[in-house]
């Protein structure tokens, strides 16, 4: 999944784009401008400052080093944890829970991006820090400054600033809060001088959503797997903090874990609600569980102090053993789970990024042996992409074999429908856009008793009685300890090419083998046809991208770039601009292309002409039309999103580069 270091599914943006623009500054207030500057919903100063920090002694920027220096803050917080509940060493046995907790697969998404390492486990760090050292008496102005890197480490950051507040309220020590709120003061100003703030706006008619996702959050713990899993948890999370906190008042005697508790119950509030349009699965990424196992940590150091405390091992060595024996048992077991799910998630990932080469912009690897046209290729390995091919990361064979599925023959096995212990759900099905890309990209997920490592799935499409088999390739089987068990579910994601698709509407379903038998699932879905060209589409005009046009950045909104393909020296590429913010019936569109090499010239977008299409835009054009702005003969160029409302630009960033190759010399 790396080369060179650089995870194919990070956010390059935040450093290598971010670098580029800081030393192409000049003067020194516009450079710590662009440190500050908004990032998305955020402001990632502190990431900034590590990455040219490493970069000023090192001279490079590794991201695998600095998914390491992001793991060392996380590791560190746990100082803070062991001071504050004043772990003795003599019994310190009574600390070990907590890393077994906190060091867990559950969130290992964050162990695996660079992005997200450096901006949630330094906010870990900063939350433990600032609250103990706040709430302690012992320091005024360290807390200070860990303030300011939390702030800016993640956009929960600004929840200190109210919750030490209110702790140093509840003391007293009103010098001290003087101070806090003089400094929370400046750093709000800050933060959110010229703010974009999203779209995500709370409505009364989301609090049925809330009630349901909120304790599936704080449970996420659980990791992946079962959402059931993580509520229960929720549940049992939320009844704990009720009794310590209300029962045990907690908030008199140890009011800094009561505080940093109520620190990851609103964020877990903010997070349900402004993130509601996700859906459930979205409860589960790393970068939320990890909030997650920080509650369930310290719900163990208020129960260490409200119980455990007392308990010698000299006076009670059978209690004891038999505690931390279950302890471990059990933690073991939880990490033996997280790390073969996460695994088999990691092995997903990967063939979804495959699929994303193949289909995002089309015929991907096709395209590359036949004309030298690769997308979607991450801009920090441009320079290296013949290496890449000729190493094997992109091996047309390789990837035709794990996403491309192949028709099948059924006339050896004995057909059979089973409506029990089966079912399945088409999520999505993407590749309508543009006529010429020879696939459609079908995501779904399958749910049944089977054995994980041995299951082999396919799909049926049945058109006027004709049936057609499908095998599908590269499953995502959730991993068992067992070998066959109840409520499995499998994920499929896989290209259909578009040459086997009936003429019209027709029924699809699954299929599983097991020996001799093809197990038909009774479940039929009805799977539409929807080709829906626009058969007047014209060429887009092309033009240079001149300095005299000024644009503001819009970091909010975020254009979705659904297909792109290349054939007979024609490009065509449809983004989908339903989400936007700042635009009305009047915007004109237009995709900016920025080449590394400097040139830069920018192509109308025009809307589809068809009612299916309501929101999606093309821009089509020849490569002659081009050839003219490209300096080098190979050319990437990143991608953004131009929208001129009523003669106001703003401009907004794609997550895609575009490669130009051409076999003539280019002037």
């Amino acid at each position: 999944m790396n080369f060179q270091n650089f995870p194919i599914a990070d956010d390059y943006e935040a450093f290598f784009d971010f670098n580029n623009k800081f030393f192409g500054l000049k003067g020194f207030w516009e450079k710590i401008d662009l440190v500050f500057s908004q990032h998305n919903e955020h402001r990632i100063a502190t990431l900034r400052i590590i990455n040219l920090t490493y970069f000023y002694f090192s001279g490079k920027v590794d991201l695998a080093v600095f998914r390491i220096i992001g793991l060392v803050f996380y590791i560190s917080s746990m100082i803070f944890l062991y001071l504050e509940a004043a772990f003795n060493l003599k019994r310190f046995y009574f600390f070990l829970p907590i890393p077994i907790l906190m060091l867990s697969f559950a969130y290992a998404e964050i162990y695996y991006l660079a992005m997200e390492s450096l901006s949630h486990f330094p906010m870990i760090f900063f939350t433990v820090g600032t609250i103990y050292t706040a709430i302690s008496r012992k320091f005024t102005f360290l807390p200070l400054v860990f303030l300011f890197f939390g702030v800016f480490s993640n956009g929960n950051g600004i929840l200190l600033m109210p919750i030490v507040f209110v702790g140093l309220a509840m003391q007293k020590e009103y010098k001290r809060l003087f101070i806090w709120s003089m400094f929370s003061l400046l750093i709000s100003y800050i933060y959110f001088y010229d703010y974009e703030s999203g779209k995500s706006v709370f409505k009364l008619d989301i609090i049925p959503y809330l009630l349901k996702v909120y304790p599936i959050y704080i449970g996420g713990i659980g990791g992946f797997g079962s959402l059931k899993t993580n509520l229960v948890l929720g549940l049992l999370a939320l009844a704990l903090i009720l009794f310590f906190v209300i029962f045990r008042k907690a908030y008199k005697k140890e009011l800094s874990l009561t505080l940093m508790l109520a620190f990851y119950l609103l964020t877990f509030l903010i997070i349900s609600i402004k993130r509601n349009e996700y859906g459930t699965e979205f409860l589960q990424r790393g970068a939320y569980l990890i909030n997650s196992v920080m509650i369930f940590t310290l719900l163990y150091m208020l129960f260490f102090k409200e119980f455990l405390r007392p308990w010698k091992l000299e006076s009670s060595f059978k209690k004891v053993t038999l505690f931390f024996a279950v302890i471990i048992l059990a933690g073991f077991a939880y990490q033996i789970k997280n790390y073969r799910t996460w695994i088999e998630t990691l092995k997903y990932d990967e063939r979804e990024t495959r699929n994303d080469e193949m289909m995002y912009l089309g015929n991907t690897l096709d395209l590359y042996k036949d004309r030298k046209t690769l997308y979607n290729i991450p801009l920090v390995s441009n320079h290296r992409i013949e290496d890449l091919v000729q190493k094997g990361y992109f091996d047309l064979d390789k990837i035709k074999e794990s996403v491309v599925s192949k028709i099948f023959d059924s006339s050896k096995f004995k057909i059979r429908t089973v409506s029990k212990d089966c079912g399945f759900e088409i999520k999505k099905i993407e590749g309508f856009a543009i006529k010429e890309n020879p696939y459609l990209r079908i995501k779904g997920n399958y749910y049944g008793v089977f054995r994980a490592r041995s299951l082999k799935l396919g799909i049926i499409l049945e058109s006027k009685g004709k049936k057609s088999y499908f095998l599908i390739p590269a499953l995502n089987a959730h991993l068992s300890l067992f070998e066959e068990v109840k409520a499995q579910s499998v994920g499929f994601d896989f290209l259909l090419p578009k040459k086997y698709l009936p003429n019209e509407d027709a029924k699809i379903s699954v299929f599983s083998l097991d020996d001799d038998n093809l197990n038909v699932c009774g479940k039929w879905l009805l799977f539409r046809n929807d080709f829906d060209y626009d058969e007047y589409m014209t060429k887009s005009k092309v033009n240079p991208l001149t300095e005299t046009i000024k644009f503001k950045e819009d970091t909010v909104s975020r254009p979705i770039l659904e297909e792109a393909f290349s054939l007979n020296n024609f490009h065509e590429i449809v983004l989908n601009l339903t989400n936007l913010r700042h635009t009305n019936k009047s915007t004109k569109y237009y995709l900016i292309f920025h080449g590394e090499d400097g040139s830069s010239f920018l192509s109308v977008l025009k809307p589809y002409n068809t009612d299916s299409r309501k929101g999606v835009f093309y821009t089509k054009f020849e490569f002659e039309q081009v050839k003219k702005f490209l300096k080098k003969r190979n050319s990437v160029f990143k991608l953004d999103l131009l929208a001129n409302t009523d003669g106001q630009m703003f401009v907004s960033h794609l997550e895609s580069v575009y490669y130009f190759y051409s076999k003539d010399k280019v002037n």
